[in-house]
């Protein structure tokens, strides 16, 4: 299903944050995963000046200043580079002041994560009441989730640790839509959760006939971004599927860790486990997942100030 053939029932508009925010319908007991899928017409975009520098950052011909000219006229989006280039997490020795010279002295997958983070923010650093979820927790989930799958990718050797990176920060994307629906029902998945020994994805499925990864997969198809990470948003909670391709294994498995640590949980959080299939998949053991788990605590514990950028977008 694509935009084009979607109608047009729900206000979604963007505001001075860019944050999305939309109208749900008041009948909520007759929520149907095509009834969400038919109302997600009018999306606000990602940022463009960031799709189109990442583009650019694939070019090997594309020089500073043509990544300047594309990012300057965006005031949040140069800040917001601004200050995750000079946070712990990328580590520059030197403070930085300006957009040309931060772009010149960061690598290109440093520069790839830094221009995802910072067009992201807007979108994942939202309250979130149906998952009881503050404005920071799922910034907070969301960058663990990215900073754990970049330290798993060297584990196992990954080839594309930005496109996981990418996924990473962005797996949760349809919490922001799903979490319309979640709220008076929350009681229910809950109940289903704890009681009756079903994963909260499960729940989800069986109160509101869909989950927040299927919802993410088609918000991130509607921005154009690549399939490999549609896919792998889609496939993260489901075992069936995430066992099936490197990259939906690995983001997975960095989301199941990150939620396992408590980083940024809500409503579901601590509800679920390491799928011992997901560990074979890729080829990695126990006492490996220790040092994971320990080294992306330590580099969460040390990325402070980027973390606290989602009160500037709130």
């Amino acid at each position: 299903m694509t935009a084009d053939n979607m109608t047009a029932d729900t206000d979604i508009e963007m505001n001075n944050n860019m944050a999305l925010t939309l109208e749900p319908d008041k009948d909520q007991h007759d929520f149907t995963l095509d009834y969400i899928f038919e109302n997600l017409t009018q999306l606000p975009t990602f940022p463009k000046a960031v799709q189109k520098a990442m583009e650019l950052l694939n070019n090997p011909n594309t020089t500073t200043k043509h990544l300047v000219d594309v990012l300057k006229f965006d005031p949040a989006i140069t800040t917001n580079v601004l200050r995750l280039t000079n946070s712990a997490r990328f580590g520059l020795a030197q403070k930085v002041t300006n957009l040309e010279t931060a772009l010149s002295l960061l690598g290109r997958n440093q520069l790839k994560e830094i221009l995802m983070a910072s067009g992201s923010i807007p979108y994942i650093s939202r309250e979130l009441y149906g998952y009881c979820m503050r404005p920071e927790d799922l910034w907070h989930h969301s960058m663990a989730t990215a900073i754990c799958a970049d330290i798993l990718s060297k584990y196992i050797n990954f080839e594309e640790p930005t496109t996981l990176f990418t996924a990473a920060l962005l797996h949760d994307i349809g919490k922001i839509v799903l979490n319309l629906y979640v709220g008076g029902n929350l009681e229910k998945i809950l109940e289903l959760a704890t009681k009756e020994g079903y994963s909260f994805t499960e729940a989800e499925w069986m109160v509101l006939g869909g989950d927040h990864a299927v919802i993410g997969s088609e918000i991130m198809n509607q921005w154009d971004f690549p399939e490999d990470i549609i896919k792998a948003i889609r496939n993260h909670h489901d075992p069936d599927l995430y066992i099936q391709d490197r990259l939906s294994s690995m983001l997975a498995l960095s989301n199941i860790l990150v939620i396992i640590m408590g980083i940024g949980v809500g409503a579901d959080g601590f509800r679920y486990w390491i799928n011992p299939e997901l560990l074979d998949a890729l080829k990695i053991t126990r006492n490996d997942i220790y040092e994971v788990m320990f080294e992306t605590y330590k580099e969460f514990i040390n990325s402070k100030d980027a973390l606290m950028l989602y009160k500037d977008n709130n």
